[in-house]
């Protein structure tokens, strides 16, 4: 079952997740789509980035399809939701790209692993830098769990390296101006931001929202008052809403032309014979999640139980993705893979090249420390 969302707040990012995720299948299975004998089938559901919608069809997709294993989703909100449908029908559940830290902090459940990292990854890839280019912060996030776990990583990360927060300095509210995500109208909480005097910006933002937040932040001048570090999004939201963010830096998590390996240059020339243009930012997370699946089934001879998988899981699985090594961690199912730190370079380049790396971070350079629950504690090392 292949969660997804191609109609909702986060339906930008449905087909690179969606693109990637085939053409993983088709990689890791030699074209045969087909593991230890068995055809694979892929039922895909678009739940629109609603936790209700996901979690119904999440026990649709077990209960009344036949799916035996979960595979999603766009929005951390709706993979917490579905979470315990996968643990109460004893299936497994890869979270891909959902990014909030509860998933294998807070709601930790055995029977959920994930390929795609955890915004506390994102922090210390992001907050290495920008503790450089400035002694105070503030944050704008979106009000709900991607958001919240987003700027709750940061927080942590920017006090131990020696920056302050210059407005809502507690541990609750993270330093940060929380916005709802539907938001179209910023200019109440961009005005927020320029109030605190802060030195730094750090934005956290998922779906149609970055263009219209960008654009006003330029109108409003927040690029001429501070240094402002972002997750680098998806080539066609950098198109559409980043021309006032030249030169701005932050978190990569993907783009086709980082990775030098054989089975990114693959993802890529597939990607454009396949779709008509490189593969964009969760390509690579949805290729790995199927080579996790994948991989998981030649390991267990393609039993599909939770017991079998996570046995295989559990014991310092990795393997090569598009990215470079893919290490899951035993204890928490945290996905360690390189990450990048990166400028925004232009938004008009015909290759979509619009970024210059800095720094690739190896795999555990960006390990975030065991979060794990009172309940599973005993399993950190």
């Amino acid at each position: 079952g292949l969660m997804t969302d191609k109609s909702g707040a986060l339906a930008v990012y449905g087909p690179s997740q969606t693109q990637g995720f085939y053409l993983g299948l088709e990689y890791a299975t030699n074209g045969t789509m087909e593991v230890a004998g068995r055809p694979i089938t892929v039922i895909e559901k678009d739940n629109s980035s609603d936790p209700e919608t996901g979690v119904s069809q999440a026990r649709e997709l077990i209960e009344a399809e036949g799916a035996e294993v979960l595979i999603g989703n766009i929005s951390s909100g709706v993979a917490l939701a579905v979470m315990p449908v996968a643990e109460e029908n004893d299936v497994i559940f890869i979270a891909e790209p959902a990014a909030a830290p509860q998933i294998t902090a807070d709601n930790f459940s055995p029977n959920t692993f994930r390929t795609s990292r955890t915004s506390y990854q994102d922090a210390l890839v992001m907050g290495a830098g920008l503790l450089d280019q400035g002694d105070t912060f503030v944050q704008i996030a979106p009000d709900y769990a991607f958001g919240i776990g987003s700027a709750c990583s940061f927080y942590p990360v920017i006090n131990d390296g020696g920056g302050e927060f210059a407005i809502n300095d507690t541990a609750e509210e993270c330093g940060t101006v929380f916005a709802p995500l539907d938001t179209t109208d910023f200019t109440p909480y961009i005005n927020q931001v320029l109030d605190s005097g802060a030195d730094v910006l750090i934005v956290t933002w998922a779906g149609a929202g970055f263009a219209p937040l960008f654009q006003q932040m330029g109108q409003l001048g927040v690029f001429d008052e501070m240094v402002v570090g972002t997750g680098i999004g998806d080539n066609q939201t950098l198109a559409a809403g980043y021309a006032d963010a030249l030169d701005s830096v932050g978190v990569h998590v993907y783009h086709y032309t980082y990775p030098d390996n054989e089975i990114n240059d693959w993802l890529v020339e597939r990607h454009i014979e396949e779709y008509g243009t490189p593969p964009d930012l969760w390509a690579s997370g949805g290729m790995m999640a199927a080579m996790m699946f994948v991989k998981g089934l030649e390991a267990t001879l393609g039993d599909t139980s939770a017991e079998a998988l996570i046995e295989v899981f559990e014991d310092n699985f990795e393997f090569d993705g598009p990215k470079g090594l893919v290490m899951i961690r035993p204890y928490d199912h945290v996905a360690l893979q390189p990450l990048y730190f990166a400028r925004l370079d232009n938004v008009d380049d015909p290759d979509l090249n619009f970024v210059e790396l800095i720094k690739e971070f190896a795999p555990d350079e960006s390990a975030p420390p065991c979060l794990l629950p009172e309940e599973y504690a005993d399993r950190c090392p």
